[in-house]
C-alpha cells in the first residue's frame, strides 16, 4: 500500500521543483498555470522510467532543463535561510542555493516511485481575485486514495512571469519547515555552518541512494 507520507513528499517535490516556463496565454490565469505545473511534472515522472524509479540524476537533469527558469529558487532559499541571508556573500548565497536544491532532490527522489494516476485539481472556491502575490489551493487526487491538500505561494515578477516560491502540503509550508530545521545551525555556526550541513547532508543522502552493483 502506498504510504501517505511518501505521496506527500512526492507532491512537495513536484510542486517545489516542477514548474514549466510560463506562456503569455497563462499570464492572467495563474490558477490554470499552477494546475498545469503539477500535472506536467506528474506526467513527466510517469513517462520516464528513470524519473519514476527515483533516479536522482535524472531528476536533476529535469530540474536544470525546465524547472529553474520558472521557480524563484533564490527567493525560496533566502526565505528559508531568513535574516542571516543578508550576511552571506555572493559566493555563499550560491553555495546555499546549490546545497538546498541538492538536498531537496536527494530527500524526495525516492518518493517519485509512488506516483501512479495522480492528478492535480483546483480546490472549489467562491472567489478568484487576481493579485501580484497569490496562494493557489489545489488537491492532489488519485483513485482509491485520500485527497492531498497542496497549496502554492506564487508571485508575478516585473517581467510578468509567475514564479513559485513556497509550497504547503497538508498544512506544512516547505520554507517554514526547513527554516525551523536550519535555525539551530544558523544560530550556532552561522552561514558557513549551514553550507557545511547542506553539503554534508547531500553527500550522505547520495551515498544512501547510490545503486549497488550486482553481486
Amino acid at each position: 500500500m502506498i504510504q501517505r507520507r511518501e505521496l506527500v513528499a512526492a507532491a512537495l517535490l513536484a510542486a517545489s521543483l516542477g514548474a514549466v516556463p510560463v506562456r503569455a496565454a497563462d499570464a492572467d490565469d495563474p490558477w490554470a498555470w499552477v494546475v498545469k505545473v503539477s500535472n506536467d511534472i506528474l506526467d513527466a515522472i510517469r513517462a520516464d522510467d528513470k524519473l519514476h524509479s527515483g533516479d536522482a540524476e535524472a531528476l536533476r537533469a529535469l530540474v536544470d532543463r525546465q524547472v529553474m527558469p520558472s521557480v524563484d529558487f533564490t527567493m525560496m532559499t533566502r526565505m528559508t535561510v531568513g535574516p542571516k541571508w543578508r550576511q552571506a556573500s555572493k559566493e555563499d548565497r550560491e553555495r546555499l542555493k546549490v546545497g538546498f536544491e541538492r538536498l531537496l532532490i536527494r530527500v524526495y527522489a525516492g518518493a517519485l516511485t509512488n506516483i501512479k494516476d495522480h492528478k492535480c485539481e483546483l480546490r472549489p472556491t467562491r472567489s478568484r481575485k487576481l493579485a501580484e502575490e497569490l496562494v493557489v489551493r489545489t488537491l492532489l487526487k488519485s483513485s482509491g486514495q485520500p485527497d492531498i491538500g497542496l497549496d502554492y505561494r506564487i508571485y508575478r515578477n516585473k517581467a510578468g512571469e509567475w514564479k513559485i516560491v513556497d509550497v504547503n502540503v497538508e498544512g506544512i509550508w516547505m520554507v517554514e519547515n526547513y527554516r525551523s530545521q536550519f535555525a539551530s545551525t544558523l544560530n550556532q555556526d552561522g552561514i558557513p555552518g549551514l553550507i557545511r550541513l547542506l553539503e554534508e547532508k547531500g553527500e550522505e543522502l547520495a551515498g544512501k541512494n547510490a545503486v549497488k552493483p550486482a553481486a
